[in-house]
C-alpha cells in the first residue's frame, strides 16, 4: 500500500493491489498543541524539573512526578488529534501500512511493562518516557503540515546553537545552569560536573550533539545557510568538549577528519569546491590549534582529560557485563531475576557504577527474551522513521546507535531519543514530498 496524491480506485493503478489515500496534515489546533509540545521536549529538561522541585531524577517521592511533563502533555495531544482528525479509518490503514513496526515495538514494550509488574522487577518508568513516549512522537510527526516542518527545523539549529553555548558557558565558569545529581553506588547525592545545557545528562546531551553534527556534514537541515555550516559544526565540537563524552568527541573527531579528506580529495580531483570551503579548510588548523593551545593553558581541559584516566570504573564495566550476564541461571537469564538479586550480582562483578550498554542491562533485570524482543522492536521502528526520509539520514542514525550502545541509553527514562528522532526527521525529510497531503 502506498499514500499520497488524490483518491484513486485500485483498479486504475497501475498495480492493482495499490490505494492511494488522501491524508491531510493535522489542523491548527494540533499543530498549536504540537508545538507546544516540541517546547516542553526541548526546553523544559529533566534537571530544570528536578530544580522547580518535580523530583523526576529522585529515587524516592511519587511515581507520578517520575514521567516528563512532555510524555503527559504529548498523550492528551495525541488523543485528541486520533479523535479530532476527520478521516478516522483512513488514518488506520495508514498506521497499519507505514507504522508497523512501530506498532510491533509499542506491542514488545506493553509485554516488558506486564513482566516488570508481575515479576515485581525494576524499570517501570523506562516505558513512558523512553517507549510509550517514542511511539506516539513517531506517529504524530509525519501529520506535521510542511510549512511547520520548516519552523521546526528553524527552531532546531536555533535550539542546538544555544545549547552549546550553555555548555561551554557551563564548562568556563564551572556553573551548571540546571544542575544534575547523580547517585553514587553508596546511595550518596553527588553534584555532576559535567555540563548538561538543555538535555539532562552529560551523555545524552554528548549523543544528540555528534548526531546533529553528523547530519550537518551529510547534508541535512537544507535551510542552514552553507556559509553557517563550518561555524556550526566547530561550536557543537566545542560544546561536546563540555560535555565531556569521550567516545562522542572522538568518534566526531575521527568523522569531521574524514568529510575534510574527502574535501580535499575533491578539490585535488578538479571538482568544484566552494570558496567558503577552501577558506575554511585553509584556516582551521592554524586557528584550532591556537585556540585549543589557549584554552589548555587556562586548564578548559583538565576535567575532560581526568575522564580519560578516572572515569568511575565505566570503562573497566565495559569488560564485565557479559560475565555478568553469563552468571545467572537460565530462568533469570531468560525472563530476568528478581530486583534484590541482579543488583545483587551487579554489584558483587564490580559493577556499583552501572551496566553500560543498554541491550545487557535490560537483559540483566528483565531476561534476554525482553530485551531481544524489545530492541528488535526499537530497530523495527527506526526503519518505519528511516523509509520516510532521505538516505543520507542512515549516518546520523548509524552513529546515534553507536553511541547509545556505550553507555545506559534508552534501558533507563530516555526522552532523548525523541529529541533525536525529531531531529533526524526534521532534518532528512525528503524534498519529493506533497506540500498537501502525507505522504
Amino acid at each position: 500500500m502506498s499514500f499520497g496524491g488524490a483518491t484513486s480506485a485500485a483498479g486504475a493503478s497501475p498495480d492493482a493491489g495499490t490505494v492511494r489515500l488522501q491524508l491531510s496534515f493535522a489542523g491548527p489546533r494540533i499543530e498549536t498543541m504540537i508545538a507546544i509540545y516540541l517546547g516542553l521536549l526541548f526546553l523544559v529538561p529533566g534537571t530544570l524539573l528536578d530544580l522547580i522541585g518535580y523530583d523526576y531524577s529522585a529515587i524516592e517521592g511519587s511515581p507520578i512526578v517520575k514521567i516528563h511533563v512532555a510524555t503527559y502533555f504529548l498523550t492528551a495531544v495525541f488523543g485528541f488529534f486520533v479523535a479530532s482528525y476527520p478521516k478516522k479509518y483512513d488514518l488506520l490503514r495508514y498506521y497499519l501500512a507505514m507504522k508497523l513496526g512501530t506498532i510491533y515495538f509499542f506491542c514488545t514494550a506493553v509485554f516488558a511493562v506486564v513482566n516488570i509488574v508481575f515479576g515485581g522487577r525494576s524499570g517501570f518508568g523506562m516505558f513512558f518516557d523512553t517507549d510509550f513516549h517514542l511511539v506516539l512522537c513517531c506517529m504524530l510527526l509525519p501529520f506535521i503540515a510542511p510549512d511547520g516542518m520548516d519552523r521546526l527545523e528553524r527552531f532546531l539549529h536555533w535550539f542546538f546553537a544555544i545549547n552549546a553555548c550553555m555548555g561551554v558557558f557551563e564548562l568556563a565558569t564551572g556553573i551548571n545552569i540546571f544542575p544534575l545529581m547523580t547517585f553514587s553506588p553508596d546511595g550518596m547525592q553527588v553534584p555532576e560536573p559535567r555540563a548538561t545545557a538543555l538535555l539532562s545528562h552529560p551523555l545524552h546531551a554528548a549523543t544528540v550533539t555528534c548526531a546533529y553534527i553528523v547530519a550537518l556534514l551529510a547534508g541535512g537541515g537544507r535551510l542552514l545557510r552553507t556559509n553557517l555550516r563550518v561555524p556550526m559544526v566547530a561550536l557543537q565540537i566545542a560544546g561536546l568538549l563540555a560535555f565531556g563524552g569521550r567516545t562522542a568527541l572522538l568518534l566526531t573527531l575521527a568523522i569531521v577528519g574524514i568529510a575534510v579528506l574527502w574535501q580535499l580529495l575533491r578539490f585535488t580531483a578538479g571538482r568544484r569546491v566552494s570558496r567558503t570551503t577552501v577558506i575554511a579548510a585553509v584556516a582551521v588548523v592554524p586557528v584550532g590549534i591556537a585556540l585549543i593551545a589557549a584554552l589548555a593553558s587556562l586548564g578548559a581541559f583538565d576535567s575532560f582529560l581526568e575522564r580519560f584516566s578516572e572515569d568511575g570504573g565505566s570503562a573497566h564495566s565495559r569488560v564485565l557485563m557479559v560475565p555478568l550476564l553469563l552468571s545467572f541461571g537460565w530462568a533469570d537469564f531468560l525472563w530476568g531475576a528478581s530486583t534484590e538479586y541482579a543488583r545483587a550480582q551487579v554489584y558483587s562483578h564490580g559493577l556499583e557504577w552501572g551496566v553500560e550498554n543498554p541491550f545487557i542491562q535490560i537483559s540483566v533485570y528483565q531476561g534476554v527474551v525482553i530485551a531481544t524482543l524489545v530492541i528488535s522492536g526499537f530497530c523495527c521502528m527506526l526503519y518505519d522513521t528511516y523509509k520516510r526520509l532521505e538516505p543520507a539520514a542512515i549516518f546520523p542514525i548509524l552513529v546515534y546507535m553507536m553511541l547509545c550502545n556505550s553507555f545506559g541509553s534508552f534501558s533507563q527514562r530516555f526522552i532523548n531519543f525523541a529529541i533525536f528522532i525529531v531531529m533526524v526527521t526534521t532534518l532528512f525529510r525528503r524534498r519529493d514530498s506533497s506540500r498537501l497531503y502525507v505522504t
